[in-house]
């Protein structure tokens, strides 16, 4: 995967996100893809990767803004980090949450066959 694939990938993992599209999402991620989330645990394939964006993002999230801060390739292009900072509200908990993620993605026939993200979080009581 070249830097501007990489970079086009992830424009639409935050389109997906803005515009709580769990479809979307499932375009740029392989059949059998698998999506860590340290406190939701692993999601499998794009049956589990869509459940959990329609119950954590569709079900809980609105007003997202999304910007990627940075972003890294490995030399054979099997392995992109990305960091990036989401500002969104949670609806369930009545937060505005202001996010600082990197996140780790295995590349796989242009898509992403893996992503592990880690974070920190600014919750702010609305």
């Amino acid at each position: 995967m070249t830097r501007q694939e990489a970079v086009a990938l992830i424009d639409t993992y935050g389109r997906a996100w803005i515009n709580r599209d769990a479809d979307l999402i499932l375009t740029i991620f392989t059949p059998d893809a698998t999506y860590f989330d340290p406190c939701e645990g692993e999601q499998k394939d794009h049956e589990g990767i869509k459940a959990y964006w329609q119950s954590k993002i569709v079900g809980a999230q609105k007003d997202i803004s999304f910007k990627l801060l940075n972003l890294w390739l490995d030399e054979d292009g099997q392995t992109v980090i990305a960091e990036w900072n989401a500002i969104f509200t949670d609806t369930v908990r009545n937060l505005r949450i202001d996010m600082h993620e990197v996140a780790i993605f295995g590349v796989r026939d242009d898509k992403f066959s893996s992503l592990r993200e880690y974070y920190r979080t600014d919750k702010t009581p609305l």
